[in-house]
């Protein structure tokens, strides 16, 4: 399915003309072959523009079936009389978002093939790096959170990482250590950066500063905001729940190696 979109420039005073010519022009489009829905909404900023977009099976649908037909003629005699100038026709694809609740779902599981293919590369170009791959693990607790936090470690944004002690005891995981390296995976699961540990370090949740809050490099990068956010955080995703007196591991880390597409 592609979608047709069009800015619509009526003369200004004519925009209820407009309107009410549109509605009678409405079913000429929409008993044309390929055709799937359309919508029309008005400017807010500027009231007589209008924002036209049409969803098709194919391009030729609309460019050679509605456009070459008798319909379009009428559609033509219609509308184009409201029209300060022609406007730009244009097709987009597919719809590259994800749905709000596959957001919402945890990151997804990497694959064996695509974790050993990655390393191979990062030990390619990084040849200190040991044979072994380390391990592989996504920032966030959601889909959503992988991939916003990931992105801003890949602008070199972020480079600092906050966690639960007593999370880590609970899994009985070892902690974090200066040198060591890991994976970063996105929200599908696919490994994207290679970090290395420069800092660790644990404190009371009330005790974490400033300096580190903006190392972490989410919203306005106040000690305030990291705050809120994490008490959330831990609050909904942690089994150990969040407490104010609870110890935080505090981690700093450098960008190793990442596969990322350039940026502005």
């Amino acid at each position: 399915m592609i979608v047709e979109s069009v800015v619509l420039p009526v003369k200004p005073g004519f925009e209820a003309g407009f309107e009410r010519a549109f509605r009678a022009a409405e079913p000429l489009l929409a008993r044309q072959r390929g055709y799937v829905s359309s919508a029309l909404r008005r400017g807010v900023e500027e009231e007589s523009t209008y924002l036209l977009t049409v969803e098709w099976e194919t391009v030729d649908n609309h460019e050679v079936g509605f456009r070459e037909s008798q319909d379009y003629q009428e559609w033509k005699a219609l509308l184009h009389p409201f029209y300060v100038t022609l406007p730009e026709v244009l097709h987009y694809g597919e719809d590259l978002s994800g749905d709000a609740e596959s957001w919402e779902e945890e990151p997804a599981e990497s694959e064996d093939d695509a974790l050993a293919s990655f390393w191979e590369r990062c030990r390619k170009n990084v040849p200190s790096l040991p044979e072994e791959a380390p391990a592989a693990w996504a920032f966030g607790g959601t889909r959503a959170h992988a991939a916003g936090l990931l992105e801003l470690v890949l602008a070199g944004v972020k480079t600092g990482t906050a966690s639960s002690l007593w999370d880590f005891e609970a899994e009985g995981d070892p902690l974090p250590e200066v040198g060591e390296v890991n994976i970063i995976v996105d929200g599908d699961g696919v490994p994207r950066a290679l970090i290395q540990t420069t800092d660790v370090r644990t404190v009371k949740f009330d005790e974490v500063d400033e300096e580190h809050a903006a190392s972490e490099g989410e919203g306005d990068r106040s000690l305030h905001h990291w705050r809120v956010v994490h008490a959330r955080f831990w609050d909904e995703f942690s089994e150990t729940g969040f407490s104010r007196d609870m110890p935080v591991v505090c981690e700093r880390f450098a960008l190793v190696y990442s596969e990322a597409d350039p940026r502005p």
